[in-house]
């Protein structure tokens, strides 16, 4: 008995125990009893522990319901509005979701969900959802569930299609799985969703759908857990978002000054992040200093602006072209400016500006933002972080768990007193200390005490000490050659090994990215801050005072000294040399340097810099780009085993080099206006080259049959070359995405190009011996052919179906003049389905050009005049969504290859202001009628809200080219709304029965 008494004691004793630990246990994860939070860091979820984020949106949904129809109308409409949107585009899948399919739904802050009609009879589709709901558990991800043609509660209860789905289901799968897969039905049908059938046609329901995507964006980007990834960022947008709100009789220009990586640059994205909304466009450039440098800069960088502003390709400012711009109210970044007249280079004056347009600069110099029209009340300058910030900023980037930011609490304020609240400095020595021991810790906080303050650089370049010697050597040759360049992760892992493998670079590239060394942006191309890019030049400096024996060479001075003296040496390994003066250099100069690995010249052009030629080449050389290179030929024994890129364009080569080489790690060729170029060499080796153009070398005899057969090809330029035929297997050419034959001898296209499912431009302008044009890819988006005097046939999808599933947005058929008439026929009904297909779902712009004398029957609206009443008063069975357009060009010769068309409204004798249609590329000589049938947003947009007030309205059309007015055979119109194209898929389909 009393053995049973201690056993019961001993019992409850050892229970209470276990009482007291399972209550301290739950006090610590409820947060109670821990150490008290240091003042001025807010307690949080460390952003280690949730995903990157890779897009805006993820996109669920039931391919065989809306692929082809809603919802490639849906994803077109989110790069306008810059929503990034991750869509899964394979049309086949194994048994489970990839693994970068959950990557993809992890790394995104918002999931789409189109529930359809047979969404439910998929299991990748429930396995999606399944993880899209496990997102929103574990880190709030949001779910904004659409109901495409289906009634919510169909969806919620699995009622109707959804029960017939979920009975087959359970057939097939276990009940737990089954009713795994319905509670993340119900669970996602609680969130605040969009039905369709509460708007009239899909293009207002996509409107809907961009404008509740860009909302919650909004709001992610102002909510707590964003704000702690951009730490003391608050008060300098607050102070942006004023200036640029503030009213003025003027196009306002507003300056973020301060020194380099003190945050202008993200300061200056999340100001247009968060505005670009308010604006009829917007552009945002960057390293806007070094792209004016490069050759063709200013032209480039006013392409790039332009095209980004109208959302269309523009090549110059021309008066037109600021005339439009003047009617928009703009936001423009212009980021990292150094000069002080860059602002005049791209835009001229500013007068020509909306008044309410705002204008951004990023500066180190506040004299260049004054010289460049920014008053000073209008500059703000970046200040570093205070302590607290800049310890929540050091802390999210140097610890993975939290609890170690109280263990290394007062490591880390040392660290923070030494960055001095300089953003990219602190980021540095973060990633650089990240996982490492205390004692490392307090080794390297007692080199930066021994250094100056100042010396900034020698605080980051213990980031570098601390790489290993391979990925020393990656981040040099990025600092030094590469940085500015845009080449992608998987170029770059060919050019920066040696003798290290593939993987080894990829593994260095993630080491260089993890200490923040450099950044690779979202569609793989690598970049570095150039502050680190002074670091860089500044180790390599620092090798040997003597020139010819540094690795790396980029001023230009240093590279004529050492190439005018001959002084180079084995120690070179990169030479980047984008402008050259007229120097005569020595036939050796290249002789000594034979661990040259990337070159680049940007020559000048008839100055032959080598009138001796040249002895020798370095036989590993990568990376080759010589504009204007005065070399007939390379030396007899130049090696291409280890090329990667080789871009001779515009040079006076004759021939690369004799007989088959080892091509193995080619992966670009550009050759384009070498116009003396005779023969090119055996490419059967090169199976790895992406990128191929030959483009206008005049004096080619022929082309090497080997260049046709490489089935790894993306984009193949073969403009003037004297091939007449594609072998039937070209087919087999799975990647190609652009194919260019302009003016070749090509007189058969094979139909096996149908299996190019990812071709989306081909361009057969003076193609004059091409007979029969074969039925083309869906994928294809333009379709250039002029002055193809011989073409006779042009085949198109023999089904409804298919002929439905394409996506032409532009279509050119000039001088044409042999087409037979079943062919015109099938043109014109193609250009319709397509016409109507991109105004039913408010595509911007949209051009097809055919033979013809006479406005399609199918146009509503039709004169020979040059204007005419449009009556809208009888009733339409489904709202207006906008108009289409036609022209009837006549027969005659036009001053200029931009042509105008200016679409105004008369009241009275009154003409108002209208809308200028621009057509772009027109030929000079057009030798017979033309019908162009044309999709302008604008135009549109704009008769779309004078017919809201008025039911009969009266247009005039002008058109004009250059100055000179072009008188036109025929004008019509025709208004569009969603019963229209209905009616033309069931008339097909009746038709085609």
């Amino acid at each position: 008995m009393m053995i049973l008494l201690v056993w019961i004691i001993a019992l409850l004793g050892f229970l209470k125990v276990a009482a007291s630990l399972l209550r301290r246990g739950q006090e610590r994860r409820d947060g109670a009893g821990l150490i008290p939070e240091v003042e001025g860091v807010a307690e949080r979820e460390m952003p280690n522990n949730t995903p990157q984020l890779k897009y805006d949106v993820f996109v669920s949904f039931r391919g065989e319901d809306i692929r082809h129809s809603f919802l490639s109308h849906l994803v077109k409409a989110f790069p306008r509005k810059q929503i990034n949107a991750f869509v899964d585009d394979a049309l086949t899948r194994g048994d489970d979701i990839s693994h970068s399919l959950f990557e993809a739904i992890e790394g995104s802050p918002i999931s789409l969900v189109i529930f359809s009609k047979n969404y439910a009879s998929s299991h990748w589709c429930l396995d999606e959802l399944v993880k899209i709901i496990e997102c929103k558990e574990k880190y709030g991800q949001i779910v904004l569930p659409i109901f495409y043609g289906v009634k919510p509660t169909n969806v919620r209860h699995q009622k109707k299609s959804y029960e017939n789905a979920f009975s087959k289901l359970e057939k097939m799968h276990n009940s737990s799985q089954v009713q795994i897969w319905r509670d993340a039905l119900k669970i996602s049908c609680n969130s605040s969703g969009i039905t369709s059938s509460s708007f009239p046609n899909d293009a207002v329901l996509v409107e809907e759908i961009t404008k509740v995507v860009l909302m919650r964006l909004s709001e992610l980007k102002n909510s707590p857990v964003n704000s702690k990834e951009l730490v003391g960022i608050d008060k300098p947008i607050a102070d942006l978002n004023s200036l640029l709100k503030k009213e003025s009789e003027q196009v306002r220009v507003i300056g973020i000054w301060g020194m380099g990586g003190i945050g202008k640059t993200t300061i200056a994205e999340e100001i247009f992040s968060q505005n670009r909304s308010d604006y009829d466009g917007c552009c945002f450039l960057e390293k806007v200093s070094e792209r004016l440098k490069t050759p063709g800069g200013v032209g480039c960088l006013k392409e790039s602006l332009l095209s980004e502003l109208l959302k269309e390709s523009v090549k110059e400012l021309s008066g037109d072209i600021k005339r439009r711009i003047s009617r928009m109210k703009v936001l423009i970044v212009l980021d990292d400016v150094k000069e002080t007249d860059q602002l005049e280079m791209l835009f001229g004056t500013l007068d020509w500006f909306q008044s309410d347009s705002r204008i951004i600069l990023t500066s180190r110099d506040k004299q260049v933002l004054r010289n460049n029209e920014v008053e000073d009340d209008d500059i703000y300058e970046v200040g570093v972080l205070d302590s607290s910030e800049a310890l929540v900023l050091f802390n999210s980037n140097a610890f993975k768990q939290s609890h170690l930011e109280m263990e290394y609490y007062e490591l880390s304020k040392s660290v923070v007193n030494y960055a001095k609240g300089i953003p990219l400095v602190l980021k540095v020595l973060a990633h650089m200390l990240r996982g490492k021991k205390k004692e490392v810790w307090e080794s390297q906080l007692d080199k930066l005490r021994r250094l100056p303050v100042q010396k900034v650089y020698d605080a980051m370049r213990l980031s570098y000490d601390d790489l290993d010697r391979l990925e020393q050597k990656y981040f040099l040759d990025i600092a030094c050659f590469f940085n500015g360049l845009d080449l992608k992760v998987d170029y770059m892992k060919h050019l920066l090994k040696d003798c290290d493998s593939d993987n080894y670079v990829a593994g260095g590239l993630e080491t260089l990215k993890d200490k923040a060394l450099i950044t690779i942006s979202e569609d793989n191309v690598i970049s570095m801050h150039d502050i680190l890019q002074e670091m860089g030049w500044e180790i390599v400096r620092q090798e040997s005072s003597d020139l010819g024996k540094r690795s790396r060479l980029w001023n230009p001075d240093e590279i004529y000294d050492v190439l005018k003296n001959d002084k180079g040496t084995n120690a070179i390994r990169s030479i980047s040399l984008p402008t050259m003066r007229e120097l005569k250099l020595s036939r050796h100069v290249f002789d000594k340097m034979t661990n040259l690995r990337f070159l680049y010249f940007g020559g000048i052009e008839g100055f032959d810099c080598f009138p001796q030629g040249l002895q020798s080449f370095p036989l590993g050389i990568k990376y080759l780009h010589w504009t204007y290179c005065p070399l007939k030929s390379f030396p007899e024994k130049f090696s291409a085993k280890n090329l990667v890129i080789l871009d001779l364009s515009d040079s006076l080569v004759e021939k690369l080099w004799c007989g088959v080489q080892d091509l193995i790690n080619l992966k670009e060729v550009r050759l384009s206006y070498s116009m003396l170029l005779k023969e090119l060499p055996d490419f059967s080796k090169a199976i790895n080259l992406k990128v191929l153009n030959i483009s206008s070398c005049y004096q080619l005899k022929s082309v090497h049959p080997s260049i046709l057969s490489l089935n790894r090809l993306e984009q193949l330029g073969l403009s003037w070359c004297p091939i007449n035929a594609l072998p039937s297997s070209f087919g087999c050419q799975r990647k190609l995405e652009i194919l260019v034959l302009r003016y070749s001898d090509i007189e058969i296209i094979p139909s096996s190009i149908k299996n190019l499912t990812r071709l989306r431009k081909l361009d057969i302008r003076g193609c004059l011996k091409l007979v029969a044009l074969p039925e083309l890819p869906s994928s294809v988006e333009t379709l250039l052919v002029k002055d193809s005097f011989s073409l006779k046939t042009v085949l198109f999808p023999s089904t409804v179906a298919e002929q439905f599933k394409e996506n032409k947005k532009s279509v050119e058929f000039w001088n044409c003049e042999n087409l037979d008439e079943s062919s015109l026929i099938n043109v014109g009904l193609n250009v319709q389905i397509n016409l109507m297909k991109y105004a039913n779902f408010g595509s911007d712009e949209a051009m097809y050009v055919y033979p013809g004398s006479s406005i399609p029957e199918w146009l509503e609206y039709k004169t020979t005049k040059d204007d005419m009443i449009i009556d809208l008063s009888q009733p339409r069975l489904s709202p207006l969504l906008g108009f289409v357009f036609c022209i009837v060009f006549p027969k005659c010769l036009l001053n200029f290859s931009k042509f105008i068309l200016k679409i105004t409204t008369i009241e009275g004798d009154n003409e108002k202001d209208g809308v200028d249609i621009n057509l772009r590329s027109m030929p000079l000589d057009i030798y017979l009628d033309h019908v162009c049938m044309i999709q302008d947003q604008r135009c549109s947009g704009y008769l779309t809200r004078i017919a809201k007030n008025q039911t009969s309205f009266k247009i005039k059309v002008t058109a004009m080219s250059g100055f000179i007015k072009v008188k036109l055979k025929g004008f019509g119109m025709s208004p569009i709304n969603q019963s229209t194209y209905q009616n033309l898929i069931q008339q097909m389909e009746y038709e085609c029965a």
